[in-house]
């Protein structure tokens, strides 16, 4: 996760559930818990957005395109897929490589919880 500022640059903005969700979020991603990772990264996302005082600092327009975004679409799907498995399906996704699927995907899922904290909280 290399990153010009670090999630945890931004625990002045956020409440102790969303602190402690981004404490399993970065373990989750150092250990390769690709599929975690995935599901923590909208969980972290949808705290913050549910909770009134993270949004002080983002106009109700920039939070609306936010939310309606093709990254959080991505992600919310990404999220479902894994949650709500409807097999039955080789691997993630119908994939062979599962791993490598699902590590290019939390990749992903890093970069756009990197630029939603950033479009929220910069």
């Amino acid at each position: 996760m290399t990153n010009k500022r670090k999630l945890e640059d931004y625990y002045a903005f956020l409440n102790p559930h969303a602190k402690t969700l981004i404490e399993e979020y970065i373990i989750a991603h150092e250990n390769k818990m690709w599929a975690t990772a995935i599901i923590l990264s909208l969980t972290i996302i949808d705290n913050i957005l549910s909770d009134e005082n993270c949004l002080e600092h983002i106009d109700g327009l920039d939070l609306n395109e936010l939310k309606k975004s093709r990254d959080m679409h991505w992600l919310r799907s990404r999220r479902n897929k894994i949650l709500h498995y409807e097999g039955p399906i080789e691997g993630f996704y119908g994939s062979k490589d599962s791993l490598s699927v699902l590590k290019l995907d939390a990749d992903r899922a890093n970069k756009v919880i990197n630029k939603c904290f950033s479009k929220l909280f910069s």
